[in-house]
């Protein structure tokens, strides 16, 4: 390769790299931003809709629930009919609870993992979710930022994408999108969130 040439490609390469770096720190910035609003939050409640698409079905489920949060990582997900089930995240592990029984699921598991990720979306250490997928930011359709996350897996992966907009305090989610496949994903738009408002403990609690 003559010099020329290989000059040529270099500076190719560099002039490409540059806005990577620049859209990386971007993130990374705004990432840090987000964890430092929601070091000052203590708690999150409110309602939100829930729209499951299953493709083994070909058909959408629409679901009303609650959200229980408690920094940094405590959270119930309680849906109302046609799914009436509970869901628990916390520390020790997942649970679950609903009209045909419950149980927990071990810390371990895939499941586990991306109810993790969920929960790192909505209140948890979002900077996290960098160990597991790329991060970067996309148009928002509200006042605050918003994020598309894709698998490092890419196809072997268990989800294809999780995507959300945050308002503009950076604490509270406004939407939240998990797609598995190309038939199956659930899209989330939350109500108005209170910050700070007391949850009692019992609620937050395994079964």
């Amino acid at each position: 390769m003559s010099v020329r040439r290989r000059d040529f490609l270099l500076g190719l390469l560099a002039a490409s790299a540059a806005p990577l770096v620049a859209r990386a720190d971007a993130v990374d910035d705004l990432l840090a931003r987000i964890a430092r609003a929601r070091a000052g939050a203590k708690t999150l409640t409110g309602p939100f809709t829930q729209v499951a698409t299953v493709g083994l079905l070909r058909s959408q489920v629409t679901s009303t629930g609650t959200l229980y949060l408690k920094y940094p990582d405590r959270l119930r997900w309680e849906l109302g009919p046609p799914d009436s089930v509970t869901y628990w995240v916390a520390p020790e592990g997942l649970a679950y609870r609903g009209l045909h029984g419950g149980g927990r699921i071990p810390i371990d598991t895939t499941a586990q993992a991306d109810v993790e990720a969920l929960r790192a979306m909505l209140g948890g250490n979002v900077s996290a979710l960098r160990a597991r997928f790329d991060v970067r930011q996309v148009p928002s359709t509200s006042s605050g930022p918003a994020l598309e996350c894709t698998p490092k897996g890419g196809a072997a992966a268990r989800l294809r994408s999780l995507s959300f907009e945050l308002d503009a305090d950076l604490v509270r989610p406004r939407r939240a999108n998990i797609v598995y496949d190309n038939r199956n994903k659930t899209e989330i738009a939350f109500g108005e969130l209170r910050r700070d408002a007391p949850i009692d403990p019992a609620l937050l609690v395994l079964p």
